[in-house]
């Protein structure tokens, strides 16, 4: 027995064997665990597996040779066409890893501990898996979170995106829930709130037009009005902070016997907005009365989707002697020309006191851009 264990101490090749064979067992038993290595601990693994192999290599040279010193300087010349054809090679193996590469992350999500797998190409998702030590994690995906478009890691930049939509998943796979989480930013652009959105989801449903099935009595209507058989209507879905509401559309194509959400995402609106809807496709969501010139804050939500998509809309105004502009009247059309009547407080002509001036804004692109009249 001391003779075999003398025999593998004089032989790297067979201690990087055993190494591998080892490592590929536990592999094998935390998969049927649903388990395995952190990549970090991974790529540990593939390192000292190719230098034992490259050392015993040089190891069985060197025992099998006569001349000892010759067969350590072919070698080192040996080891140097190596060592060119991997600083050759290391620009493409860069340029794959950048596209291949997907950082992981320990983080904490509804207080509970995940590892975060961040993929960031044309768009931003995130792979929650169970967490295990710095060492282990699970193979399954438990929530999956969608930060946008964009080519950024939001663990090292929390404040490009404007919110996150997470999906949570069972474990078979299938989809239990999902959150929306919209972020508040201050005027420099930093994350200082989070609202929450939750949608809950009947795991013996099959996704179909019923999964945004909603009664009409569970929600508070803000607003509603009637095309023929078409129903619109904007619901009360959470308040938040700040006497604010998170609204959304609903839509009944049967003269109001069922309901469905149309909105993909929710907007945020203070408790005192307006709602109004001038057609099946084009409406507006006026949420503080107030048109803030540095578009710090949004004061004019449009749709011209029936409320599946809402776009902030713009104002081209410019006057540097005030904050903002109030908005008098919601938008309306005026010989087909669509309008919204606004005011600002400011100096007046003669310079001594203040005035309510009106402004008068029109829009030729279905409410998007607003100029003055």
């Amino acid at each position: 027995m001391r003779k075999i264990f003398n025999k593998i101490k004089r032989n790297i090749l067979i201690y990087d064997l055993i190494f591998v064979v080892i490592n590929i067992l536990i592999n094998f038993i935390l998969y049927l665990m649903n388990v395995r290595f952190r990549l970090w601990a991974i790529i540990l693994i593939i390192l000292i597996s190719i230098i034992g192999f490259v050392v015993g290599i040089f190891q069985q040279i060197y025992l099998s040779s006569d001349n000892k010193n010759r067969t350590i300087i072919l070698s080192l010349l040996g080891t140097i066409p190596i060592i060119i054809l991997i600083l050759i090679s290391l620009p493409i193996v860069g340029f794959i890893a950048i596209f291949s590469y997907k950082p992981e992350h320990t983080t904490t999500l509804d207080n509970k501990k995940y590892v975060a797998v961040v993929s960031s190409f044309l768009n931003v998702d995130v792979d929650y898996y169970d967490y295990y030590g710095f060492l282990l994690m699970g193979t399954k995906v438990k929530v999956h979170g969608y930060f946008g478009k964009g080519g950024y890691d939001p663990f090292t930049n929390p404040n490009i995106s404007d919110g996150v939509e997470y999906t949570y998943y069972d474990d078979n796979g299938k989809v239990k829930s999902k959150r929306t989480e919209t972020f508040i930013k201050d005027k420099d652009g930093k994350v200082i709130d989070k609202n929450n959105y939750n949608i809950d989801i009947d795991k013996n449903n099959n996704f179909d037009d019923s999964d945004n099935y909603v009664l009409p009595e569970n929600e508070e209507v803000l607003y509603e009005r009637k095309f023929n058989k078409t129903i619109l209507r904007f619901g009360k879905v959470d308040n938040v902070l700040g006497q604010n509401m998170l609204v959304h559309v609903l839509r009944s194509k049967d003269n109001g016997k069922n309901f469905y959400v149309v909105s993909d995402d929710v907007i945020q609106v203070s408790n005192e907005a307006k709602f109004v809807f001038l057609n099946e496709n084009l409406g507006f969501a006026v949420s503080t009365g107030k048109i803030y010139l540095d578009n710090s804050k949004v004061g004019l939500y449009t749709t011209n989707d029936s409320g599946k998509t809402f776009i902030p809309a713009k104002f081209n105004y410019t006057n540097n002697n005030v904050e903002y502009i109030n908005i008098e009247e919601i938008p309306y059309y005026d010989n087909n020309i669509l309008k919204i009547k606004c005011s600002v407080y400011q100096i007046n002509s003669n310079k001594d006191g203040y005035e309510d001036k009106e402004l008068v804004f029109i829009s030729n692109d279905n409410g998007l851009n607003w100029i003055l009249e």
